[in-house]
């Protein structure tokens, strides 16, 4: 069977895992949706959403496959100022939903929510927004458009060319861009007929969860 060009010949590993860990239940059941304040993130601001965001490497591994909207995750914030029951309620992809995830999990320094002037357990429901630039989403249609053709690009890591499977963390790509046409035939010859995906790679350093 057809490997998928969304594999892009080249593996762009991600460093974390896919599994889940289970989460401490709230010891107090009362959990509540409405109170007089809500909980607060030390450096967070008013916009969890922006923070959050802020803080995820949002990848071109996820660019090029054109994935972008909203992560909606739910959490609860204790009335001690942590975080459990973290959970997607919508998402986008299984791994940049683990991102979130993640970076959920990994807050704190939580101020607690209050009602009536008590600490209570709070239920949070935070969407995290992913936006492709123009030139994203067009690269992301162009490279799925010749996926849905059933041809196959030229690949070019570094002024190298690519044959076969070349393995690279997506901490370490510092660009991607297509070249289609005769731009691509005269820099790269016949194999580039149908259009060449052009990797830059750089020295990056892995992220920490």
């Amino acid at each position: 069977m057809k490997a998928s060009l969304f594999t892009l010949i080249i593996f762009l590993s991600m460093t974390f895992g896919t599994s889940t860990e289970a989460q401490d239940e709230v010891a107090d059941l009362n959990v509540y949706t409405t109170v007089d304040k809500m909980p607060r993130l030390k450096g967070a601001g008013k916009d969890l959403s922006a923070y959050f965001r802020k803080h995820i490497n949002y990848a071109d591994a996820y660019k090029i496959r054109g994935i972008e909207g909203d992560v909606w995750v739910s959490f609860v914030v204790t009335a001690q100022g942590e975080v459990a029951q973290v959970e997607i309620e919508k998402g986008l992809d299984a791994d940049l939903d683990q991102k979130v995830v993640q970076l959920v999990r990994g807050t704190s320094k939580w101020k607690a929510g209050e009602l009536n002037k008590k600490s209570v357990n709070t239920q949070m429901r935070v969407p995290v927004r992913f936006t492709l630039s123009n030139r994203e989403r067009t690269m992301a249609q162009q490279i799925k458009s010749l996926d849905d053709q059933g041809k196959k690009p030229l690949f070019v890591l570094d002024n190298k060319l690519i044959d076969g499977l070349v393995q690279i963390n997506d901490y370490d790509v510092e660009s991607i861009r297509i070249i289609k046409g005769n731009k691509a035939i005269k820099l790269y010859g016949d194999r580039a007929e149908n259009g060449v995906v052009v990797i830059t790679s750089k020295r990056g350093t892995p992220p920490l969860y």
